[in-house]
């Protein structure tokens, strides 16, 4: 019965961290949609830097896009899995309320396919 509640407990908390990436926080927010994850470093409006990596399982082939606040970048194309970030350094204060978003391009044959878009509100 003891394993059983484990197993039960980290599911919860597995799902309760892919939620989290409605854009409602402040610099220093994470979250993440589909496959894709989204990390806000930094604090208030100040962001150090911006990472987007895969869920657990979400590995693909592909580029991610960061975006919004100012931001525009694209990662190389290649192999992502999980614990690998791309990440952008930023070093300054975004606008109030801007939405920073990560999306993830898996690169099939058929063309790009979108593997989530996850966003995170910077606000003081």
């Amino acid at each position: 019965m003891g394993r059983w509640c484990v197993r039960v407990t980290v599911g919860i908390a597995t799902s309760g961290a892919l939620v989290a990436g409605a854009p409602s926080a402040f610099a220093g927010g994470a979250g993440c949609n589909d496959r894709t994850c989204l990390s806000v470093d930094g604090r208030g409006l100040h962001v150090d830097a911006v990472s987007a990596s895969t869920t657990w399982g979400g590995d693909f082939t592909g580029h991610f896009h960061i975006y919004g606040g100012g931001l525009n970048a694209n990662s190389p194309t290649g192999f992502w899995g999980y614990h690998q970030k791309y990440t952008v350094p930023v070093g300054r204060d975004l606008p109030n309320h801007a939405v920073v978003c990560a999306e993830g391009w898996e690169h099939t044959g058929s063309g790009p396919q979108l593997r989530g878009r996850a966003c995170e509100e910077v606000r003081s």
